[in-house]
């Protein structure tokens, strides 16, 4: 199961993602990305991943679209507190060098 949370602090939007993130669930969490990076209050997307524990390729995809859309906006975008097994995700799918990971 897949849910998410967003918290917005000033011109920052936290998105707390969990579980397990697949192609059913990635349809209404774009739309809200979409609409935050688009908000000309939202400086700064950070998304917490502490307690995503799976994500397949369309979860990735809603991550590059993530990153080339905060590129558009001149806008910034984090990822914090990945797991051991998101971390060997990324590695693999060669997205530790594009993401600002804290």
């Amino acid at each position: 199961m897949f849910q998410y949370e967003v918290k917005r602090e000033n011109e920052k939007a936290i998105i707390y993602l969990n579980g397990s993130m697949s192609l059913r669930d990635t349809p209404k969490l774009k739309n809200e990305i979409k609409e935050l990076i688009d908000s000309e209050s939202v400086m700064e997307l950070v998304l917490d991943l502490k307690h995503l524990s799976y994500l397949d390729s369309s979860g990735i995809g809603i991550l590059l679209h993530t990153y080339s859309w905060t590129k558009e906006k001149n806008k910034k975008v984090k990822m914090v507190h990945l797991s051991n097994e998101i971390k060997t995700i990324f590695s693999v799918a060669n997205l530790l060098e594009i993401f600002e990971i804290e």
